[in-house]
């Protein structure tokens, strides 16, 4: 009898574990993980930040973030950022530096944010070919004053976050097969009309 009040006691009191949220990139619109992709050079493309396994039983959800962005600034140089609508109040703080390769940005809401959650969407030109890195993390966290990602009931997400970066592949304009055939045969016909004249 008393080993199943002790178990009865540890089911009613059950410890606060959660599944560490995880931050990421997604560059298809498809709200998954995207560990890389490639663009050519010339073109702009869109970084959406992604987080899940935000829990919302335990701590309420996510009503507050704030992360910093890094990238390569001789190969991207970053155009503009959206806030998700989810996410009503952003930091007036939010900025892009394009020479140092730095973004950082913050927002919050009144009502937790659960499940699979948009926070914001990060517009690049490309500058250069080669491979950048994308590198998420928190805002200010050398600062154990401020917490970059807040539950509703206060707990702060801090110390579980996980943060996945992701790398850009820019590569040149490669000339199309139908192109270099086309000018080939401009070639053949020049040298044809040259030789009848």
């Amino acid at each position: 009898m008393r080993y199943f009040f002790v178990l009865q006691l540890l089911l009613c009191c059950s410890l606060n574990i959660h599944a560490a949220p995880i931050v990421y990139f997604d560059f298809n619109g498809d709200g998954l993980q995207d560990s890389s992709t490639n663009i050519t050079l010339g073109s702009s493309f869109t970084a959406s930040i992604m987080a899940t396994n935000v829990d919302d039983p335990v701590h309420g959800g996510l009503i507050g973030w704030g992360s910093d962005i890094a990238f390569d600034s001789t190969q991207l140089s970053a155009s503009g950022y959206t806030i998700d609508t989810a996410w009503p109040f952003q930091g007036i703080d939010n900025n892009i530096d394009n020479v140092s390769g730095h973004i950082e940005l913050t927002a919050s809401t009144f009502i937790g944010q659960s499940g699979t959650v948009k926070l914001a969407d990060i517009s690049f030109d490309t500058l250069s070919t080669g491979t950048s890195l994308l590198v998420l993390s928190e805002l200010f966290a050398d600062n154990p004053g401020f917490t970059g990602f807040a539950a509703a009931d206060g707990f702060d997400y801090d110390l579980d976050v996980i943060f996945n970066n992701a790398s850009i592949t820019i590569s040149s304009v490669p000339i199309p097969p139908a192109v270099l055939l086309f000018l080939s045969g401009l070639i053949g016909l020049v040298s044809i009309f040259k030789k009848r004249s």
